[in-house]
């Protein structure tokens, strides 16, 4: 049975009128094309939908019947086609999205209340996760678009800058050097430090120790977190100092304190990464959004 919307929207027409000249107007068309298509929905379902026997245009019983089920169906059509050019332009649909802790610290909620502003019917459903899980996840179609620190593209990923934020030094509340307004790199040679695992962020890893290196000596790592609750928990606890993104200072967990360090001091890269080969208008949004909360107001 091949049933046109344009001949529902006609039926419904003439039963709201009960006239076929009035109907015609009202479509502005001519009077002998309505009846036709008139004729050909009765075809196509079979049965009379209008009695014409006498001068007033009356519903049949099989007429009554579509004329209460013509609506949703043109609804649920019409409601069918926004749905699928919603997905087509990515506003509907599932994104799935990585971030990194210095960016749930930052620039992660931004870009979320942007995307929720201009695509309301598309569900985020956030993780966070470390840099080295996001790439892989992305590359493995298990994330759509991820957040991530100081990573390189690969061959399945792409990487691009949203902004650039300082090292910072954490250290105990009581600790000596916590009273002072900056920290000197080298007054940090004999401190315990505890820092991220390297396999979570080889990047982010490597200039940590590369700063410390240039400045005379190789961290003594003494405690391991595996996210940033961890780590500044563990320095809290006095086992040791930090060298974070400034980001998280805005974390400001109780017995840490961050203070710049003197001198030039390597800039921690936020990035967005998304798949190569994904086409998705959502995943594209999302990249444009991240890239509009990145400018400086």
């Amino acid at each position: 049975m091949d049933l046109e919307l344009r001949q529902l929207r006609t039926f419904l027409a003439v039963a709201a009128e009960l006239h076929f000249s009035r109907a015609a107007r009202r479509l502005h068309v001519s009077q002998p094309a309505l009846s036709q298509q008139i004729r050909a929905l009765e075809r196509t379902l079979g049965t009379a939908l209008f009695d014409r026997s006498s001068r007033a245009t009356e519903l049949t019983p099989a007429g009554q019947v579509l004329l209460d089920a013509a609506p949703r169906v043109l609804y649920e059509a019409e409601r069918a086609q926004t749905l699928v050019t919603q997905a087509a332009n990515g506003a509907v649909g599932l994104l799935t999205v990585g971030s990194v802790g210095t960016a749930l610290a930052s620039i992660t909620p931004r870009i979320l209340r942007s995307m929720r502003a201009r695509f309301p019917d598309l569900q985020l459903e956030v993780n966070q996760q470390d840099t080295s899980a996001q790439l892989v996840a992305i590359a493995d179609g298990r994330l759509d678009v991820g957040l991530v620190r100081a990573a390189a593209s690969t061959e399945a990923v792409a990487v691009e800058h949203l902004v650039a934020e300082p090292l910072l030094a954490a250290l105990p509340a009581d600790h000596p050097l916590a009273d002072g307004t900056e920290i000197v790199p080298e007054a940090l040679a004999d401190e315990p430090f505890v820092l991220w695992p390297r396999p979570l962020g080889r990047a982010f890893f490597d200039i940590i120790v590369g700063y410390c290196l240039e400045h005379g000596f190789s961290p003594r790592i003494v405690a391991e977190g595996a996210d940033i609750e961890t780590q500044l928990g563990l320095v809290a606890a006095g086992l040791g100092v930090s060298l974070q993104p400034s980001y998280y200072a805005n974390l400001r967990p109780p017995g840490v304190v961050f203070l710049p360090l003197t001198g030039e001091v390597p800039q921690v890269a936020l990035q967005v990464a998304w798949r190569r080969t994904d086409r998705s208008p959502a995943v594209m949004h999302f990249v444009e959004a991240a890239k509009e909360c990145a400018q400086p107001a």
